[in-house]
C-alpha cells in the first residue's frame, strides 16, 4: 500500500495540537493520516493547512497558512508554523540552511530494519522518477539541489528472537536531517542502505502487526531546535517500547 491509498484507522483520527507557542511561530504535533497541504490526488484525508485556516483566522493570510515545511501523510510529529509573512520567509530560509548560520535542527525517530551501524551518516542525491511515481531514486552523484544529508545514532538495537512484525525487532534510530530536506530523504536513504523503515512498503520495509499502525513508514518528527529553543513532540507508542 502506498501513500495515495493510505487509509488511517479510526483510532488515528486525532487532531493536530500545539506543543510549543512563541509570539511569531508555533509548533504543532501532526497526527498520522493527515496531509500537510492539499494532495495532488484527493483521497479524503484531512489537511493541516485546512485545519489551520479553520482554527486560526490570522493564518489564512499566509502562504499555506504559515506552514514552514511539510511532513508525509504517514509521518507524525513536529510541524513548524509561522505567524507572520516575514517570519515565514525567515524560518523557511533557515529550515533549509546547512551547517552555517542559525540553521534549524531537525531530528526524527525511525524504526529501521535491524543491523544499522550504531552511528553513521550519509550524503546522497534524491531525484524524482517518472511522472506519477511515488518513489524517489537514490544515487551517490547528482545535482546539488538533489543532495540530502543525514546523520544518525541507534537508540535501541532490534531483537533477533521476536516476531519480525514487532517494533522491537527493528532498530530504533534517531536521525538528524542536515541542511535542506529532500522528499523521502530518510525513507529512501535508509532503504538504499539496506535498512528500510518498518511498515514502509514503498521501499520494501517489513509491515508491522496491525496493532502498530499497519502500512505506514515508522517515522516521527521528534525534535526541532529553533534559535536555541528545543521543541519535542511526544514519542509514538513504537518508540516507547523496551526490549
Amino acid at each position: 500500500m502506498n501513500e495515495s491509498t493510505f487509509q488511517p484507522r479510526p483510532d488515528r483520527q486525532s487532531l493536530p495540537c500545539i506543543v510549543h507557542d512563541e509570539p511569531e511561530w508555533f509548533v504543532l504535533n501532526k497526527p498520522i493520516g493527515w496531509h500537510s497541504v492539499a494532495a495532488r490526488v484527493t483521497d479524503g484525508a484531512p489537511t493541516v493547512e485546512q485545519w489551520l485556516a479553520e482554527s486560526f483566522t490570522a493564518q489564512r493570510a499566509l502562504t499555506e497558512c504559515g506552514l514552514v515545511h511539510r511532513l508525509d501523510l504517514s509521518t507524525s510529529g513536529c510541524l513548524l508554523v509561522a505567524r507572520t509573512a516575514q517570519m515565514h520567509q525567515t524560518l523557511r530560509d533557515n529550515f533549509s540552511a546547512g551547517f552555517g548560520g542559525w540553521s534549524i535542527e531537525k531530528k526524527y525517530l525511525a524504526l529501521a530494519t535491524r543491523g544499522v551501524e550504531s552511528r553513521g551518516e550519509f550524503s546522497l542525491c534524491f531525484a524524482g522518477r517518472h511522472k506519477g511515481s511515488a518513489k524517489v531514486t537514490v544515487s551517490e552523484v547528482g545535482h546539488r539541489n538533489e543532495r540530502g544529508a543525514c546523520r544518525w545514532c541507534v537508540l535501541r538495537a532490534g531483537a533477533a528472537n521476536i516476531d519480525a512484525t514487532d517494533p522491537r525487532a527493528f532498530d530504533l534510530v534517531e536521525v538528524e536531517v542536515v541542511g535542506p530536506g529532500r522528499r523521502h530523504q530518510i525513507r529512501a536513504g535508509f532503504g538504499s542502505l539496506g535498512h528500510p523503515l518498518a511498515g514502509d512498503s514503498l521501499y520494501r520495509g517489513t509491515e508491522l502487526a496491525n496493532e502498530w499502525n499497519e502500512n505506514f513508514a515508522a517515522l516521527h518528527s521528534w525534535k526541532l531546535t529553533i534559535t536555541g529553543i528545543q521543541v519535542e513532540s511526544p514519542r509514538p507508542r513504537w518508540a516507547e517500547l523496551t526490549r
